[in-house]
């Protein structure tokens, strides 16, 4: 992933933080929908009675249709995050315009509501992405803490509770509900220490005294 600053920097329009004291912050969760891991992370999400921000790849959700309903049957925002995972770093405006544009369509198909709220893959990003992205009527959402850099070099508790303590109120969490994909640009990569220390981070983040709210509600200007 890359350094929490460096999509401030590059995106003068794209945030990593909600513009607010109040203590909430916000679950967002990349990559899915994936019934290897998806489901998993509904069911803990349940239990908690929390509500999170699926940024979900527009080739998964054609693929798993039934999940993303799902997904939405509890309660949870999806947002934007291409149709294909390319990794926008060097890509030209035609082709962030149509990997955002189909993701769009995809969600379109599936009876989902247009969304203003979108992540790039990897949160790589450009001037060239920030272009488009205002052009769309879109903005890139980052993030300030993520819980699987923590698991590359931590045990699951030791990650879950990192990853808490660096939240503060408007903080948003990156997560990662995908890690099956096919296409131009595959992954495969196991998710389970994630299912695994999520019920921790949940608990964490709430003994800190937060709540946890969607993306919408976090940025309620941008919801329309």
């Amino acid at each position: 992933m890359p350094h929490a600053d460096l999509p401030r920097r590059v995106e003068r329009l794209g945030v990593s933080h909600g513009p607010t004291d109040a203590p909430v912050v916000a679950l967002t969760f990349d990559d899915g929908p994936d019934p290897a891991f998806t489901p998993a992370i509904l069911d803990i999400l349940d239990d908690s009675g929390i509500r999170a921000t699926f940024f979900m790849i527009g080739r998964a959700m054609a693929q798993h249709p039934t999940l993303v309903a799902e997904v939405v049957r509890r309660g949870h925002v999806v947002a934007n995050h291409t149709q294909d995972h390319l990794w926008l770093t060097h890509s030209d405006a035609t082709e962030v315009r149509s990997q955002m544009q189909a993701c769009a369509d995809t969600m379109a198909g599936l009876g989902l509501a247009p969304t203003r709220f979108f992540r790039p893959p990897r949160g790589l990003t450009s001037p060239v992405v920030e272009d488009v992205v205002t052009s769309m009527g879109s903005q890139s959402y980052f993030w300030g803490t993520c819980l699987e850099a923590n698991l590359s070099h931590h045990g699951v508790v030791a990650a879950a509770a990192l990853t808490a303590m660096r939240a503060v109120p408007g903080s948003i969490i990156l997560c990662h509900d995908g890690g099956h994909l096919d296409g131009p640009n595959p992954q495969s990569i196991d998710r389970s220490r994630t299912v695994e220390a999520l019920p921790g981070l949940i608990s964490f983040v709430l003994a800190r005294q937060l709540r946890f709210v969607t993306l919408p509600q976090l940025f309620p200007h941008r919801a329309l």
